[in-house]
């Protein structure tokens, strides 16, 4: 097996981005947005990880089906689970909306700390109603043996969109930049899974 796998790929990135974060906030805005950003990556993180294990579930389901040829199982386990992402994710973005003060003081109780964070954490899951979708979708052509397709969507996500915008927003929203960085590479990103998604979905009523 190829040690070049979509996790390995996701890791690298991910640490590349932080770092790059980090730098950016450090740069453009106030040292308390490290802070911000860390508190705020924490809270994003807890419905990421519900997201990832209903990818888990997911991932035998489909790959059993598809290997079956049983196309209608895997387009009803993938329509499953992208509802309760998106679900969960959705309640991520509300209650961030609503609690985000709440969410934010289980962290600290420093006031300033506390609005950056909470600046920061509006920004960020402003497109948090997709990226479960977005997701989901990733996991399902691992799933199916399309490693390719996940990996590229996670370049996808992470470098051709988000990195540019790390090193080009906050020359335009100065320190608001960084943190807008990241919703935009996710709506952007969603869109590139829904294309890839849909061609996926045409091809295999083709073979039914």
């Amino acid at each position: 097996a190829s040690a070049f796998t979509p996790d390995l790929c996701i890791i690298s990135t991910a640490c590349l981005i932080v770092i790059l974060i980090n730098h950016g906030l450090q740069r453009h805005g106030l040292d308390l947005e490290n802070g911000a950003y860390g508190i705020v990556n924490r809270v994003s993180f807890v419905f990421v990880m519900i997201v990832l294990g209903l990818n888990q579930g997911m991932q035998p389901i489909v790959g059993f089906n598809y290997g079956a040829k049983q196309f209608l199982r895997v387009k009803e386990t993938l329509k499953l689970t992208i509802l309760y992402a998106t679900a969960i994710m959705t309640l991520g973005f509300l209650l961030a909306e609503i609690f985000p003060r709440q969410i934010v003081m289980i962290f600290t109780t420093d006031e300033e700390l506390i609005q950056q964070a909470i600046k920061g954490m509006r920004i960020v899951f402003a497109c948090f109603p997709i990226v479960g979708f977005q997701i989901v979708t990733g996991n399902f052509f691992q799933s199916v043996g399309m490693a390719g397709k996940s990996v590229f969507m996670s370049l996808t996500r992470q470098l051709l969109f988000l990195l540019p915008g790390l090193l080009i927003f906050p020359y335009f929203f100065q320190d608001n930049g960084i943190w807008m960085s990241m919703p935009i590479s996710d709506g952007l990103s969603s869109l590139v899974a829904f294309i890839m998604l849909y061609n996926q979905m045409k091809k295999f009523k083709t073979v039914q």
